[in-house]
Protein backbone atom coordinates (compact mmCIF):
# COMPACT_ATOMS: atom_id res chain seq x y z
CA UNK A 1 0.00 0.00 0.00
CA UNK A 2 3.29 2.34 0.62
CA UNK A 3 4.60 1.76 -2.87
CA UNK A 4 1.33 1.94 -4.03
CA UNK A 5 1.02 5.83 -2.44
CA UNK A 6 4.51 6.58 -2.98
CA UNK A 7 4.10 5.69 -6.78
CA UNK A 8 1.28 8.19 -7.03
CA UNK A 9 3.03 10.57 -5.84
CA UNK A 10 5.60 10.37 -8.35
CA UNK A 11 3.01 10.08 -11.33
CA UNK A 12 0.92 13.23 -9.51
CA UNK A 13 4.92 14.82 -9.51
CA UNK A 14 5.59 13.85 -13.00
CA UNK A 15 2.58 15.34 -14.31
CA UNK A 16 3.31 18.42 -12.24
CA UNK A 17 6.30 18.63 -13.83
CA UNK A 18 5.18 18.11 -17.61
CA UNK A 19 2.60 21.06 -17.24
CA UNK A 20 5.20 23.16 -15.44
CA UNK A 21 7.97 22.37 -18.35
CA UNK A 22 5.50 23.38 -20.85
CA UNK A 23 4.53 26.57 -19.37
CA UNK A 24 7.91 27.21 -18.44
CA UNK A 25 8.66 26.79 -22.84
CA UNK A 26 5.92 29.33 -23.23
CA UNK A 27 7.00 31.89 -20.72
CA UNK A 28 10.50 31.19 -22.49
CA UNK A 29 9.48 31.70 -25.70
CA UNK A 30 7.14 34.91 -24.91
CA UNK A 31 10.03 36.62 -23.16
CA UNK A 32 12.47 36.39 -25.36
CA UNK A 33 9.97 37.74 -28.31
CA UNK A 34 9.81 40.39 -26.02
CA UNK A 35 13.72 40.99 -25.50
CA UNK A 36 14.42 40.57 -29.13
CA UNK A 37 11.61 43.27 -29.83
CA UNK A 38 13.23 45.41 -27.04
CA UNK A 39 16.87 44.98 -28.58
CA UNK A 40 15.65 45.24 -32.05
CA UNK A 41 14.13 49.27 -30.66
CA UNK A 42 17.64 49.77 -29.09
CA UNK A 43 19.42 49.09 -32.53
CA UNK A 44 17.15 50.93 -34.45
CA UNK A 45 17.88 53.91 -32.19
CA UNK A 46 21.38 53.50 -31.61
CA UNK A 47 21.91 53.56 -36.04
CA UNK A 48 19.33 56.80 -35.81
CA UNK A 49 21.39 58.55 -33.04
CA UNK A 50 24.53 57.58 -35.07
CA UNK A 51 23.31 58.78 -38.38
CA UNK A 52 22.09 61.99 -36.86
CA UNK A 53 24.92 63.02 -35.54
CA UNK A 54 27.16 62.33 -38.32
CA UNK A 55 24.35 64.64 -40.20
CA UNK A 56 24.18 67.04 -37.95
CA UNK A 57 28.56 67.54 -38.02
CA UNK A 58 28.68 67.48 -41.49
CA UNK A 59 26.00 70.02 -41.89
CA UNK A 60 28.14 71.88 -39.91
CA UNK A 61 31.21 71.74 -41.63
CA UNK A 62 29.46 72.28 -45.39
CA UNK A 63 28.30 75.27 -44.64
CA UNK A 64 31.86 76.64 -43.24
CA UNK A 65 33.63 78.61 -46.42
CA UNK A 66 37.49 77.48 -45.53
CA UNK A 67 36.26 74.05 -45.57
CA UNK A 68 34.04 74.22 -49.05
CA UNK A 69 37.20 76.00 -50.73
CA UNK A 70 39.44 73.47 -49.47
CA UNK A 71 37.40 70.55 -50.54
CA UNK A 72 36.10 72.30 -53.84
CA UNK A 73 38.35 74.64 -55.38
CA UNK A 74 42.54 72.97 -54.53
CA UNK A 75 44.36 72.51 -58.32
CA UNK A 76 45.76 69.60 -56.76
CA UNK A 77 43.68 66.35 -56.43
CA UNK A 78 45.88 65.30 -53.31
CA UNK A 79 44.98 67.97 -51.31
CA UNK A 80 41.21 67.30 -51.83
CA UNK A 81 42.01 63.80 -50.76
CA UNK A 82 44.37 64.76 -47.68
CA UNK A 83 41.56 67.05 -46.46
CA UNK A 84 38.96 64.64 -47.19
CA UNK A 85 40.91 62.02 -45.19
CA UNK A 86 41.87 64.25 -42.28
CA UNK A 87 37.49 65.03 -42.19
CA UNK A 88 37.53 61.54 -41.97
CA UNK A 89 39.94 60.60 -38.90
CA UNK A 90 38.28 63.59 -37.31
CA UNK A 91 34.69 62.24 -37.15
CA UNK A 92 35.63 58.71 -36.87
CA UNK A 93 34.10 58.00 -40.48
CA UNK A 94 34.65 54.75 -42.42
CA UNK A 95 35.24 56.79 -45.29
CA UNK A 96 34.29 60.20 -46.66
CA UNK A 97 33.62 60.98 -50.01
CA UNK A 98 33.55 64.11 -52.10
CA UNK A 99 31.76 65.71 -55.78
CA UNK A 100 31.68 68.85 -57.24
CA UNK A 101 28.09 70.46 -58.44
CA UNK A 102 27.70 67.82 -60.91
CA UNK A 103 28.33 64.82 -58.95
CA UNK A 104 31.67 64.23 -60.39
CA UNK A 105 33.84 62.50 -57.90
CA UNK A 106 36.95 64.42 -56.48
CA UNK A 107 37.82 62.30 -53.67
CA UNK A 108 36.98 59.17 -51.83
CA UNK A 109 39.02 58.16 -49.10
CA UNK A 110 38.73 54.51 -49.19
CA UNK A 111 39.25 53.93 -53.05
CA UNK A 112 42.20 56.85 -53.46
CA UNK A 113 42.63 56.27 -56.94
CA UNK A 114 39.71 57.56 -57.91
CA UNK A 115 38.23 60.22 -59.10
CA UNK A 116 35.93 62.47 -61.48
CA UNK A 117 33.55 59.39 -62.02
CA UNK A 118 30.10 60.49 -62.16
CA UNK A 119 27.66 58.94 -58.52
CA UNK A 120 24.91 61.23 -59.23
CA UNK A 121 22.71 58.23 -60.06
CA UNK A 122 21.98 57.19 -56.36
CA UNK A 123 19.59 59.07 -54.54
CA UNK A 124 21.88 59.59 -51.67
CA UNK A 125 23.99 62.19 -54.14
CA UNK A 126 21.29 63.08 -56.35
CA UNK A 127 19.39 64.26 -53.42
CA UNK A 128 22.15 66.32 -51.90
CA UNK A 129 22.52 67.73 -55.61
CA UNK A 130 19.13 68.98 -55.50
CA UNK A 131 19.76 70.86 -51.97
CA UNK A 132 18.06 68.20 -49.40
CA UNK A 133 20.31 66.43 -46.50
CA UNK A 134 19.73 62.68 -47.25
CA UNK A 135 20.84 59.05 -45.75
CA UNK A 136 20.68 55.51 -45.73
CA UNK A 137 21.98 52.24 -46.68
CA UNK A 138 25.39 52.08 -48.84
CA UNK A 139 26.50 48.79 -50.19
CA UNK A 140 30.49 48.02 -51.33
CA UNK A 141 30.12 44.97 -53.27
CA UNK A 142 33.59 45.33 -55.70
CA UNK A 143 34.71 42.65 -53.84
CA UNK A 144 32.10 39.44 -53.69
CA UNK A 145 33.78 37.93 -50.99
CA UNK A 146 34.42 40.28 -48.40
CA UNK A 147 30.97 42.30 -49.22
CA UNK A 148 30.10 46.02 -46.77
CA UNK A 149 27.46 47.57 -45.62
CA UNK A 150 27.51 51.52 -44.57
CA UNK A 151 25.26 54.02 -43.08
CA UNK A 152 26.02 56.83 -44.92
CA UNK A 153 25.32 60.59 -44.66
CA UNK A 154 25.07 63.36 -48.06
CA UNK A 155 24.94 67.12 -46.91
CA UNK A 156 25.22 69.68 -49.68
CA UNK A 157 28.55 71.78 -50.00
CA UNK A 158 26.63 75.18 -50.06
CA UNK A 159 26.62 78.32 -47.84
CA UNK A 160 23.49 78.75 -46.20
CA UNK A 161 20.40 79.37 -48.53
CA UNK A 162 22.94 79.18 -51.54
CA UNK A 163 23.05 76.21 -54.42
CA UNK A 164 25.04 73.10 -53.60
CA UNK A 165 28.57 73.72 -55.07
CA UNK A 166 28.85 69.50 -54.37
CA UNK A 167 28.47 66.89 -51.91
CA UNK A 168 30.00 65.59 -49.02
CA UNK A 169 29.40 62.05 -47.69
CA UNK A 170 30.10 60.28 -44.91
CA UNK A 171 30.02 56.68 -43.57
CA UNK A 172 30.07 54.38 -40.96
CA UNK A 173 29.90 50.60 -41.23
CA UNK A 174 28.06 47.98 -39.81
CA UNK A 175 30.29 45.41 -39.06
CA UNK A 176 31.24 43.29 -36.20
CA UNK A 177 32.69 46.11 -33.94
CA UNK A 178 29.36 48.00 -34.03
CA UNK A 179 27.55 44.51 -33.59
CA UNK A 180 29.59 44.16 -30.00
CA UNK A 181 28.92 47.76 -28.87
CA UNK A 182 25.68 47.41 -29.04
CA UNK A 183 25.48 43.48 -27.13
CA UNK A 184 27.16 44.97 -24.72
CA UNK A 185 23.79 47.30 -24.21
CA UNK A 186 21.18 45.38 -25.16
CA UNK A 187 22.61 41.41 -24.17
CA UNK A 188 21.59 40.21 -27.19
CA UNK A 189 23.14 39.09 -30.11
CA UNK A 190 23.46 41.28 -33.27
CA UNK A 191 24.09 40.44 -36.62
CA UNK A 192 23.98 42.77 -39.66
CA UNK A 193 23.60 41.53 -43.33
CA UNK A 194 23.41 42.73 -46.91
CA UNK A 195 21.28 42.11 -49.91
CA UNK A 196 22.72 42.69 -52.96
CA UNK A 197 20.95 43.11 -56.36
CA UNK A 198 21.93 39.69 -57.43
CA UNK A 199 21.18 38.08 -54.71
CA UNK A 200 18.71 38.91 -53.24
CA UNK A 201 17.51 35.69 -52.37
CA UNK A 202 20.96 35.15 -50.00
CA UNK A 203 21.35 37.77 -47.49
CA UNK A 204 25.52 37.82 -46.45
CA UNK A 205 26.42 38.32 -43.56
CA UNK A 206 28.65 41.75 -43.10
CA UNK A 207 29.38 41.57 -39.34
CA UNK A 208 27.81 40.36 -35.94
CA UNK A 209 28.51 39.27 -32.95
CA UNK A 210 28.54 35.15 -34.18
CA UNK A 211 30.18 33.66 -36.64
CA UNK A 212 29.71 34.90 -40.33
CA UNK A 213 29.71 31.05 -41.67
CA UNK A 214 26.99 29.75 -39.23
CA UNK A 215 24.44 32.78 -39.50
CA UNK A 216 24.95 33.02 -43.41
CA UNK A 217 23.47 28.93 -43.48
CA UNK A 218 20.59 30.61 -40.88
CA UNK A 219 19.73 33.42 -43.17
CA UNK A 220 19.89 31.32 -46.62
CA UNK A 221 17.43 29.10 -44.46
CA UNK A 222 15.11 30.80 -42.54
CA UNK A 223 14.65 34.49 -43.74
CA UNK A 224 11.97 35.54 -46.10
CA UNK A 225 13.84 38.64 -47.36
CA UNK A 226 11.12 39.19 -49.95
CA UNK A 227 8.44 40.24 -47.16
CA UNK A 228 11.63 42.11 -44.57
CA UNK A 229 10.74 45.45 -46.12
CA UNK A 230 6.90 44.98 -46.11
CA UNK A 231 6.33 43.61 -42.45
CA UNK A 232 6.94 46.57 -39.73
CA UNK A 233 7.13 43.99 -36.83
CA UNK A 234 10.20 42.60 -38.08
CA UNK A 235 10.64 38.68 -39.52
CA UNK A 236 10.80 35.81 -36.51
CA UNK A 237 13.05 32.99 -37.20
CA UNK A 238 14.09 30.16 -35.37
CA UNK A 239 17.33 28.36 -35.74
CA UNK A 240 19.90 25.64 -34.62
CA UNK A 241 23.35 27.80 -34.21
CA UNK A 242 25.98 25.67 -32.31
CA UNK A 243 24.13 23.33 -30.83
CA UNK A 244 22.20 26.16 -29.22
CA UNK A 245 18.45 26.33 -30.30
CA UNK A 246 18.15 30.57 -30.99
CA UNK A 247 15.04 32.63 -31.94
CA UNK A 248 15.47 35.95 -33.79
CA UNK A 249 13.92 38.95 -35.23
CA UNK A 250 15.09 40.80 -38.36
CA UNK A 251 14.62 44.35 -39.81
CA UNK A 252 15.46 45.95 -42.91
CA UNK A 253 17.84 48.89 -43.55
CA UNK A 254 16.69 50.96 -46.27
CA UNK A 255 18.76 52.51 -49.00
CA UNK A 256 18.32 56.71 -49.63
CA UNK A 257 15.82 55.98 -52.41
CA UNK A 258 13.37 53.54 -50.15
CA UNK A 259 14.68 50.44 -51.40
CA UNK A 260 16.16 47.50 -48.95
CA UNK A 261 20.05 46.79 -49.43
CA UNK A 262 20.42 44.85 -45.48
CA UNK A 263 19.63 44.49 -42.42
CA UNK A 264 19.70 43.11 -39.08
CA UNK A 265 19.19 40.09 -37.07
CA UNK A 266 18.49 40.06 -33.01
CA UNK A 267 19.49 36.66 -31.57
CA UNK A 268 18.58 34.97 -28.15
CA UNK A 269 19.06 31.39 -26.66
CA UNK A 270 16.21 29.39 -25.41
CA UNK A 271 19.03 27.34 -23.63
CA UNK A 272 19.78 30.45 -21.73
CA UNK A 273 16.47 31.90 -20.97
CA UNK A 274 15.46 28.86 -19.96
CA UNK A 275 18.44 28.08 -17.65
CA UNK A 276 16.21 28.86 -14.56
CA UNK A 277 13.75 26.50 -15.00
CA UNK A 278 16.39 23.98 -15.83
CA UNK A 279 17.91 23.75 -12.03
CA UNK A 280 14.73 23.67 -11.04
CA UNK A 281 13.40 20.74 -13.25
CA UNK A 282 17.10 19.12 -12.18
CA UNK A 283 16.44 19.54 -8.66
CA UNK A 284 12.68 18.19 -8.95
CA UNK A 285 13.98 14.96 -11.01
CA UNK A 286 16.79 14.08 -8.28
CA UNK A 287 13.61 14.53 -5.58
CA UNK A 288 11.15 12.02 -7.47
CA UNK A 289 14.01 9.89 -7.55
CA UNK A 290 14.41 10.39 -4.02
CA UNK A 291 10.79 9.17 -3.53
CA UNK A 292 10.92 6.23 -5.51
CA UNK A 293 14.19 4.58 -3.49
CA UNK A 294 12.63 5.61 -0.20
CA UNK A 295 9.61 4.20 -1.33
CA UNK A 296 10.91 0.84 -2.22
CA UNK A 297 13.15 0.67 0.74
CA UNK A 298 9.93 1.05 2.92
CA UNK A 299 8.16 -1.12 0.73
CA UNK A 300 10.89 -4.04 1.20
CA UNK A 301 10.92 -3.28 5.16
CA UNK A 302 7.48 -3.49 5.56
CA UNK A 303 7.28 -6.26 3.35
CA UNK A 304 10.12 -8.12 5.86
CA UNK A 305 8.71 -7.38 8.71
CA UNK A 306 4.98 -8.86 7.62
CA UNK A 307 6.64 -12.05 6.54
CA UNK A 308 5.27 -15.26 8.81
CA UNK A 309 7.57 -16.17 11.59
CA UNK A 310 8.63 -20.09 10.81
CA UNK A 311 10.01 -22.72 13.24
CA UNK A 312 11.53 -26.05 12.51
CA UNK A 313 10.10 -28.89 14.85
Amino acid sequence: MLLVSALLVVAVLGVTLGVTSFQAHRAAEASIRHALSNARRVVTDYLAARTRTLATVSAVSAEVSEFRERLLTSREREDVLDQAAEYRDLIGAAWVLVTDREGLLLARTDYPEEYDVDVSRGALVADALAGKQTSGAFIDDRDTAAVKLYLAVAVPLAARGAAPQGVLVAAYALDDSLATTIKRVTNTDVVFFALRGDSVSRPIVVGGTLPAADIAVVLSDGLRVDSLGADTAGIHMSARVHDRDVIGLAAPIYSAGGDVFGGFLTLRSREEELGAFRVVRRTMLFAIAGMVLLALAAAAVVARRRRPFTSSS
